[in-house]
């Protein structure tokens, strides 16, 4: 189910007995390694919530031909997907501080654990003990499956000026 960001504290109040499991990221072109994440949320817990990033957020990470699909596809696309229970569109982030929507949704959702594969986020730890939330960190399915490498494939492929 596609919901909105002022819709995450009443999922709390909803699933109160549950374990709610929380990540983030792009989603532009599915692969099996997001299809993984999406396991391993399940596997860890009762309700799996995902945040999109935004179109201006991708652009920041990824550079200017990205992203590949619009914000509203990359939703519908991971709201579709049979593990996920709720997926929301991230807030755009400040100038400043990369990590803010992420942080935005934890504290207004509460998840019991947030999964991720980027490391940065050990950084953090005592953000997620005063929030009472557990970090996971997990492996990245594979170093050769990515969008990037996808992406990069078909302009070299195809002759593609990249």
């Amino acid at each position: 189910m596609i919901i909105s960001i002022k819709d995450l504290s009443t999922i709390r109040r909803k699933h109160k007995s549950n374990k709610i499991v929380f990540a983030g990221g792009v989603f532009d072109l599915m692969h099996p390694g997001h299809l993984d994440l999406f396991n391993n949320m399940r596997r860890a817990g009762d309700i799996v919530v995902v945040a999109v990033s935004s179109d201006k957020r991708v652009k920041q990470r990824k550079g200017p031909k990205r992203p590949i699909h619009s914000e509203q596809t990359r939703l519908t696309m991971v709201g579709a997907v049979k593990q996920v229970d709720y997926a929301l569109l991230a807030p755009n982030p400040t100038r400043y501080q990369k990590n803010i929507p992420s942080i935005q949704i934890m504290k207004s959702l509460k998840p019991d654990i947030f999964i991720s594969s980027d490391e940065d986020w050990m950084n953090h730890q005592s953000m997620f003990n005063q929030l009472g939330i557990t970090l996971k960190i997990i492996p990245r399915f594979s170093q050769y499956i990515s969008t990037t490498r996808t992406v990069n494939k078909v302009i070299k492929r195809y002759s593609l000026p990249s």
